[in-house]
């Protein structure tokens, strides 16, 4: 087997030697659910005409329910999960997302895209940049990012939506990335419009992750663009070293966020280093 990266985010990226299944039990169908729907844990529906979708009245989270069915049934990159409630909806380092289940869009996308092991964190970041385009391409206002995982309102900062990439590798590359969705349609968009949502953002991740055939650099450079993270100092929760302070230069074609001291000195954090970003100016 291949040397493991210099960086494993904990956690997120594993090297499995065998498939592997999510260890959440799997949820009941919730209570209202007419007697002509499929039993607890399997699909209402798998059905479209651009890419194979899973719908679930509930599950524990919609990326276990992609990893399940990427590692099992081998479901090809594109393939989506859409979950109507999630019992679990951790994002990073198992930071969970507050909106209620009836204002959140949730739902997760299988990629297998062309990425060594080092750049195991690219996926969070092509992620948020294709919720960001994807909102606005829908109808929703314009959007920024907060490296790695939030996109958020650029007008009043509010945040909109949660990224989360959970990674396995395989000999030298990533073999499959989750990149888990969800989207806040409590404020500014009507919940009835999940379906345009939906189809934007998954659109936007299909061209992004095409670029990345080509290189990172094209989907860096527009991420950077948008990124309200670069240009700051900022203080910075690390694993394990603690707190530290820095001004955030941009981000390596790792997907990792490049910092510089006061003396000039530049390090590069992955994203699961971080456990928390405060802009300080």
């Amino acid at each position: 087997m291949a040397d493991r990266p210099t960086h494993l985010p904990a956690g997120q990226v594993t090297e499995p030697s065998e498939p592997t299944v999510p260890t959440e039990p799997e949820p009941e169908v919730l209570p209202d659910a007419p007697a002509a729907e499929p039993e607890a844990g399997a699909p209402d529906a798998v059905a479209d005409t651009e890419r194979p979708i899973r719908r679930y009245r509930a599950a524990v989270s919609a990326g276990a329910m992609a990893l399940g069915w990427a590692n099992l049934e081998q479901a090809p990159t594109g393939a989506t999960v859409v979950v109507d409630h999630e019992v679990s909806p951790m994002g990073r380092l198992g930071q969970m997302w507050t909106v209620p289940a009836l204002s959140t869009l949730a739902f997760a996308v299988v990629l297998r895209p062309p990425l060594s092991a080092d750049e195991a964190d690219v996926p969070w970041i092509v992620g948020s940049l294709a919720v960001a385009e994807g909102i606005e391409a829908a109808g929703g206002p314009s959007m920024r990012t907060l490296w790695p995982d939030v996109v958020v309102d650029a007008e009043d900062g509010t945040t909109k939506a949660s990224v989360r990439a959970d990674v396995q590798l395989g000999p030298g590359k990533v073999r499959i990335a989750v990149v888990t969705v969800r989207l806040d349609l409590s404020e500014g968009a009507d919940p009835a419009r999940r379906e345009e949502f939906l189809a934007a953002i998954t659109g936007h991740l299909d061209q992004r992750m095409a670029e990345l055939a080509d290189g990172v650099a094209g989907p860096l450079a527009l991420y950077e663009k948008r990124c309200s993270t670069l240009g700051h100092n900022l203080k910075l929760r690390l694993i394990p070293r603690g707190e530290m302070r820095a001004h955030s230069a941009a981000v390596d074609p790792l997907g990792r966020l490049e910092l510089r001291s006061a003396t000039g000195m530049v390090e590069r954090v992955s994203v699961n280093q971080v456990r928390g970003v405060e802009v300080l100016a």
